[in-house]
């Protein structure tokens, strides 16, 4: 299973949400934008970054379907 790192999770829901740019999937979260930017500085690989390739990895298999 390919591990996603926080760019390419950030970019894929941007792309299921049908957000442009960070600022509009911020706000979707209710979170700012900074919040988005620190995310996508991670380097490290942890359970929630994996929970959420793992659920990725599903999503794409079903639409594959």
């Amino acid at each position: 299973m390919k591990t996603y790192t926080p760019q390419e999770i950030l970019k894929l829901v941007k792309s299921i949400t049908n957000d442009s740019y960070d600022n509009d999937l911020a706000s979707r979260l209710g979170v700012c934008k900074q919040s988005l930017s620190q995310y996508k500085n991670k380097k490290s690989v942890d359970v929630q970054l994996r929970i959420i390739t793992l659920l990725i990895n599903i999503i794409e298999k079903k639409n594959d379907k």
